[in-house]
C-alpha cells in the first residue's frame, strides 16, 4: 500500500498585503512596472487546469513558467487561483457548456501536486477553485459543499507534501441569494464547508465581497441611495441581502469563522472592487447597470476605503484587487474594462492614482 503521507496542519499566516488580479500575458513589462508604481507586493493570476494538462500526466507548463519567472523577478509574491477541469478529467455525463470539477478527484490533486512541485518556493499561494456555490462554475451538477471540501483536501495535502511553505486558500465563494440549482447563498455553503472539515484543509478562507453601487463602509442593512439607477440592493425581494454590501460579506464571513473555532486564520479577498464606466468610453455591459452609478472619483474612494477597513479589522490576509488591466487585454466594451483600474491605452485611472498615493 501506498504510504499515508501525514498532511501539514494549518497555519493562520500571511500578513495583511496588497494584492491585484492581472491578466498577465506574453512578458509585458507594463503589467509588473504598473503593480510596482502602486506599492503592491502581491499578484493573482487564474489558472485554466485545461491548458496545462491536455492528457493524463500530460503538463504544458509554458506560459505558466514565464508568468512565475516574470513575477518572482519582480519581487512579487504570487496567488494562483485554479479552475477549469479538462474535458478528459469530467467523465462521460459532463455538460461541456460550462465550466466545472473532475469526475474523479485525484485528478485534481495530481495536478496541484505536479504544480507545486514545480513552483515549490516561488509560488507562495494556491487558491483551490472558484465561486463553487454557483452552477457554470460547478460544471451544472448539484451544488455540493461536501464534494467540493473532498477536491480540497486531496488538494491541500498534494500541495503540502510537495511544498509545505506554500498557502493553500479555499476557493472563493460568490456573495449570492439566489437558490439552487442556480446557486447556494454563500453564508451557508460556508457554514456546510465547515462542518464537512474546512478547518483542517486551508491556511485561508477564499472570499469574493462584491462592490455594486454600494459604499463598503455603509450601514448594511438599511443604506440606500435614492438617485442609484440600479436598484437591486435598495428595492424588491433582494433588498439588504448581504450580497450587495462588500462590510456585509466580510463580517459574516468572519462571524462563521469564528463560530468554527477557525479564528485564528484570515479571509483573504481573492477578488474585490468597484466598477465605474466613467471615461472608459463605452457604457456598461448587459447586467451591469451599477457601473453607471459610480464615478471614478467614487471608485478610487471605495477601493482605498476597502483596504483600510481590511488593515484596520486585523483578520483579513492579502487583499486582491479586481483588477488591474482587462481593459487593454479584453477591450473597453467588456465587462471586466469597468472595473480595471487602467484605461484600454494603459493610462492611469483616478483609481490607479489614489491607490499608489495611499499610505501602505
Amino acid at each position: 500500500a501506498a504510504a499515508q503521507v501525514q498532511a501539514v496542519a494549518p497555519r493562520g499566516g500571511a500578513p495583511f498585503a496588497y494584492g491585484i488580479q492581472a491578466h498577465i500575458f506574453g512578458d509585458d513589462p507594463r503589467i509588473y512596472d504598473h503593480i510596482k508604481a502602486l506599492g503592491f507586493t502581491w499578484v493573482k493570476q487564474q489558472v485554466e487546469w485545461f491548458r496545462y494538462n491536455p492528457a493524463p500526466g500530460v503538463y504544458n507548463w509554458g506560459d505558466l513558467d514565464r508568468i512565475v519567472d516574470g513575477a518572482t523577478a519582480n519581487g512579487l509574491n504570487v496567488l494562483l487561483s485554479v479552475v477549469k477541469a479538462p474535458d478528459w478529467a469530467r467523465g462521460p455525463a459532463a455538460d461541456h457548456s460550462v465550466d466545472g470539477p473532475p469526475q474523479n478527484l485525484q485528478t485534481f490533486a495530481d495536478f496541484m501536486g505536479a504544480m507545486a512541485a514545480r513552483y515549490k518556493g516561488r509560488v507562495k499561494a494556491y487558491e483551490i477553485w472558484n465561486e463553487q456555490n454557483l452552477h457554470y462554475e460547478w460544471g451544472n451538477e448539484p451544488l455540493d459543499p461536501g464534494r467540493y471540501v473532498a477536491m480540497l483536501k486531496l488538494a491541500y495535502n498534494a500541495i503540502k507534501a510537495a511544498d509545505p511553505s506554500a498557502y493553500v486558500i479555499s476557493g472563493a465563494l460568490t456573495p449570492t441569494g439566489a437558490p439552487p440549482p442556480l446557486a447556494m447563498d454563500d453564508f451557508t455553503y460556508l457554514e456546510l464547508m465547515y462542518q464537512a472539515g474546512l478547518k483542517n484543509y486551508c491556511d485561508g478562507v477564499g472570499v469574493h465581497p462584491s462592490g455594486y453601487n454600494v459604499p463598503p463602509d455603509a450601514p448594511w442593512p438599511g443604506y440606500t441611495d435614492p438617485g442609484a439607477s440600479f436598484r437591486g440592493p435598495f428595492d424588491g425581494g433582494s433588498a439588504w441581502h448581504h450580497s450587495w454590501s462588500f462590510k456585509a460579506t466580510m463580517e459574516g464571513y468572519r462571524n462563521i469563522m469564528v463560530k468554527y473555532g477557525d479564528g485564528g486564520k484570515r479571509l483573504w479577498p481573492t477578488e474585490f472592487g468597484w466598477a465605474s464606466v466613467e471615461n472608459l468610453g463605452a457604457g456598461p455591459a448587459p447586467g451591469y447597470g451599477y457601473a453607471a452609478d459610480n464615478t471614478e472619483a467614487e471608485q478610487a474612494q471605495y477601493i482605498v476605503t476597502a483596504y483600510r477597513m481590511a488593515k484596520n479589522w486585523g483578520w483579513v490576509g492579502p487583499m486582491f484587487l479586481w483588477n488591474l488591466n482587462f481593459a487593454p487585454a479584453s477591450g473597453r466594451a467588456n465587462e471586466k474594462a469597468a472595473f480595471s483600474i487602467v484605461r484600454e491605452d494603459w493610462s492611469p485611472r483616478p483609481a490607479f492614482h489614489a491607490l499608489a498615493s495611499m499610505p501602505k
